[in-house]
């Protein structure tokens, strides 16, 4: 039976080393095609670029023309309130009611959307048609540049990964799947017709904007599979140093990208004749870190909320893992076994299933105590994150509550910077203090301290939890 134990434990190992390998190699065909896809898309842009943007001018000047009034203010609503305000609310779904791994993957994926087009805007460097056809302004203004468009990456990423999200919850129904699938396309396609309609970018950029979206959806949720990742997996790239140097270094990389596109792309863009038209038709609202590159600079710089997601999650392990750390010793455990055994009967746990180290006997604890100590404590952290995972307890106490708004208002306070800091403030100030420190810093909180206190109010006191886990 012991040596059945350890095949199987075995096995589950060397599929955990290997995870990104197997889920990959567990739909190979589908994942090969999504590859090829999504290479065949960037030459295919390549060559319809031009011909739809045209297209797009006149289309956009006939329908203005038979438009109403009404129609023209209702799809103005629609692109400022689904393409801004309404953004944050699929993130706080997500962040109340997800697990942990699947909301900082829903999130990364997020910001990695708006980073990954403000590069290839300045890349790309494309006219959005009111620049054109200034006729086609119709009350919104973007001084970014405008391929692909940023509104359908992050909304097609927002609103599509959710069905993936909830497809994997135990209290899924097939109908109400259907629905909130529904409601997510229609949503999408209106976000997406506004932007097209007030002549804020043209066919090709909505298209182009839509396909990367779906792209980004399919190597995270089909061909990676990483919201499925189980957390002793997860931690690793947090807690062990080989990890921790390469994704490091990675940012690195990215940050220098970032700020180097400036000074590299559209050096022959007439700045000076566009920047009159924005101020001609937008009447000077556009600020000036708002406009073309730093346009650009200014949604890349997102990078540093994925710094600070990732270094806050460094901190969390760290806290769960060093603060709560149980010691094993003989003593202590024949003393407190009676009590804590009673404690057990009340606590609510049945999903959480416990490696065998942790059931081992007492007597190998006790014989094995430096060795197991560390495996026993390891596996019980794992399980207490599992815990909340599955049975994740929904706070209703006042006082938690209290507890909880609390520790978000300390999470969002660096935002007081984008709103002190004025938009004519010099350009450097602007960039280091409006953007860059609370962009860092307030994803930084939330993955630290944040969820931190999360899981410590909603699975109860850490340190009896703990220890009633290593118990059993």
């Amino acid at each position: 039976m012991e040596k059945e134990i350890h095949v199987i434990e075995s096995s589950k190992n060397l599929m955990n080393n290997n995870y990104f390998k197997t889920t990959f190699l567990s739909n190979l065909k589908l994942n090969i095609l999504i590859i090829i896809i999504s290479i065949i898309l960037f030459v295919i842009e390549f060559f319809y670029r031009t011909p739809l943007f045209n297209y797009s001018v006149e289309f956009e000047k006939n329908w203005q023309e038979k438009a109403t009034k009404e129609t023209i203010t209702l799809f103005k609503i629609l692109t400022k309130i689904g393409g801004e305000y309404l953004m944050a609310v699929p993130v706080i779904i997500v962040l109340w009611f997800s697990t942990l791994i699947k909301s900082f993957i829903y999130l990364m994926g997020f910001i990695f959307c708006l980073q990954f087009h403000s590069m290839m805007k300045i890349w790309y460097g494309s006219k959005r048609p009111f620049w054109i056809e200034p006729s086609l302004y119709k009350g919104i203004c973007d001084g970014g540049f405008g391929n692909p468009s940023g509104h359908s990456i992050t909304t097609t990423f927002l609103y599509l990964s959710l069905i993936f999200l909830y497809t994997q919850t135990k209290t899924r129904k097939n109908v109400v799947l259907i629905i909130v699938l529904l409601f997510c396309l229609f949503w999408i396609i209106m976000i997406l017709l506004s932007r097209l309609i007030l002549g804020m970018h043209s066919v090709n950029q909505i298209l182009y904007g839509t396909s990367l979206g779906l792209i980004i959806i399919s190597y995270i949720y089909i061909v990676f599979k990483i919201h499925q990742m189980p957390i002793n997996i997860y931690k690793k790239f947090f807690r062990e140093k080989k990890y921790i140097y390469i994704i490091l270094s990675i940012f690195c990389v990215f940050i220098i990208i970032t700020f180097g596109n400036v000074f590299i792309f559209n050096r022959g863009f007439d700045y000076d004749k566009y920047n009159e038209l924005l101020d001609r038709v937008c009447e000077k609202k556009v600020p000036k870190y708002r406009r073309f590159n730093l346009d650009g600079l200014f949604g890349s710089i997102t990078i540093l909320a994925m710094l600070g997601m990732y270094l806050g999650q460094i901190v969390f392990w760290y806290l769960i893992e060093n603060k709560y750390k149980y010691n094993f010793n003989e003593e202590n455990y024949i003393n407190n076994m009676n009590n804590n055994i009673r404690q057990m009967q009340e606590l609510n746990i049945n999903d959480i299933k416990f490696s065998n180290n942790i059931k081992s006997s007492n007597n190998e604890i006790i014989n094995n105590s430096k060795s197991e100590t560390e495996i026993v404590s390891n596996n019980s952290i794992d399980d207490i994150i599992n815990h909340w995972n599955i049975n994740r307890i929904y706070i209703c106490d006042f006082k938690n509550i209290l507890k909880l708004i609390f520790v978000l208002i300390i999470c969002l306070l660096p935002g007081i910077l984008f709103v002190v800091i004025k938009n004519d403030s010099n350009i450097i100030m602007v960039f280091a203090l409006k953007i860059g420190v609370p962009m860092f810093i307030i994803p930084f909180l939330i993955y630290s301290i944040g969820f931190y206190y999360l899981i410590k109010i909603s699975c109860g006191p850490m340190e009896n939890l703990l220890k009633k886990l290593q118990e059993i």
